[in-house]
């Protein structure tokens, strides 16, 4: 069987923020590849959002409405292109959506799975607090593979 590397990365954050390197990685150990997108907002917020855009249907202001809906669905174009690209470069991926938060999805993504190397976190997910220190050690800790976590480049001028 061969073995995976796990890239997690948020479902509407930004396709290139360490896709690239997981990418070049996969290549390089000639492994397959499973991208995990997890839920940056709590299913409670995507409810409020959905019942906004109702409500903004029901009062006559259907392009309010599609606003709101297309800020919710930002997730399938970036699948989409998660795809393409990776189709592109020759890796086998597979790609699968989580409902819960980022520790919590690997953690459960890991015990169904158990072809996975290394986990890669995007630069989404451990950067501006998303995901608290106390929460990655316990992943690590718990989860007996290799956590790397990646982190953007300060731009210069």
């Amino acid at each position: 069987m061969k073995r995976n590397l796990l890239f997690v990365t948020y479902k509407d954050g930004e396709i290139d923020e360490g896709l690239n390197y997981a990418l070049d990685l996969a290549k390089m150990t000639d492994k397959g590849m499973a991208v995990l997108l997890v839920n940056k907002k709590k299913l409670s917020t995507k409810l409020e959002e959905i019942m906004s855009a109702v409500a903004f249907a029901e009062e006559n202001e259907p392009e309010t409405a599609r606003q709101i809906m297309n800020s919710a669905a930002a997730g399938t174009n970036l699948r989409s292109a998660i795809e393409e690209k990776c189709k592109t470069s020759g890796v086998a991926t597979a790609i699968h959506t989580a409902l819960q938060d980022a520790a919590t999805s690997v953690k459960d993504y890991l015990k169904q799975n158990s072809s996975i190397d290394m986990v890669l976190l995007s630069p989404d997910i451990t950067g501006d607090g998303n995901i608290s220190s106390r929460e990655l050690s316990k992943l690590v800790r718990t989860s007996s593979r290799p956590i790397v976590t990646m982190a953007k480049q300060p731009q210069t001028t």
